[in-house]
């Protein structure tokens, strides 16, 4: 019996909302069911990439493969959804981390060991120079927030500093040729700017998926400013987590996706 009540004891305590774990599996979620739309259905059963953009409308033109591209489309909304949560979940970390030294460290190495299975599971390729994996647009953003803490005053030095960040953080994407990494770079600048009003940031963020949804257009982010609305349940709980899981997470799921479609179907 005291058992009982001690466990209902812990349900009610237990804070209601979504832990940074629980934000943190969403996002995988979506990412996982993004690249495999991509590395599978994209690169395997349709072959989109071998084809030219005349051959793709006669593809359509098969019932069974207008499903499967719309599917494939669906999956990729779905992928850009965990845009807002992960630069969400730097920007948090980066205020709570006892060592932005080792946080940085992190993200970095995870950047840098997700580049070869990204390829894989975007292309088929283990290596491919046409693109890099979003992470090197996380761990540009960590270089960001390191400045913006650093000039964190309100002078005018310290305002120009970070307009010019942000700009300059944008044509280093674009020349890098980082996949979503205009939206990743402007999502976290955003967030940083608005950390101190939650709503704000929900709102914010928002406004910003929107618009990078449409300049330049890119429908495959219209999904992405209603799954914002999840930050707001946010209850600044860790919840359960094994560190070593959470960052290896990404690029084992990578590895095996594009494994899969390279040598299993």
């Amino acid at each position: 019996m005291s058992n009982l009540t001690n466990s209902r004891s812990f349900a009610n305590n237990r804070p209601k909302g979504m832990s940074r774990q629980t934000l943190r599996i969403w996002g995988m979620l979506f990412l996982a069911a993004g690249i495999a739309g991509q590395s599978i259905i994209q690169n395997v059963i349709l072959n989109i990439q071998s084809i030219s953009s005349a051959d793709f409308g006669k593809l359509l033109e098969d019932n069974n493969n207008f499903v499967m591209a719309a599917v494939a489309f669906l999956l990729q909304l779905l992928m850009a959804c965990a845009i807002p949560i992960f630069t969400f979940l730097l920007v948090d970390g980066f205020q709570r981390t006892s060592s932005v030294k080792n946080y940085a460290l992190r993200v970095a190495g995870v950047a840098l060991l997700s580049e070869i299975p990204y390829n894989l599971a975007m292309t088929g390729k283990w290596i491919d120079l046409d693109s890099r994996n979003p992470m090197i647009a996380m761990a540009l953003g960590m270089v960001m927030l390191i400045i913006y803490d650093h000039y964190s005053g309100k002078s005018f030095k310290n305002v120009m500093i970070k307009i010019l960040v942000v700009v300059f953080s944008i044509l280093w994407v674009e020349m890098l040729r980082i996949n979503d990494g205009m939206a990743i770079v402007i999502m976290i600048s955003s967030l940083w700017f608005m950390r101190k009003n939650r709503s704000l940031q929900v709102f914010g963020g928002c406004v910003i998926m929107f618009v990078c949804s449409a300049i330049p257009f890119n429908p495959t982010y219209w999904l992405a400013p209603i799954v914002f609305l999840t930050v707001h349940f946010y209850n600044e709980e860790q919840g359960e987590e094994n560190k070593v899981l959470n960052y290896l997470m990404y690029p084992g799921l990578l590895l095996a996706i594009g494994l899969i479609a390279k040598y299993a179907i």
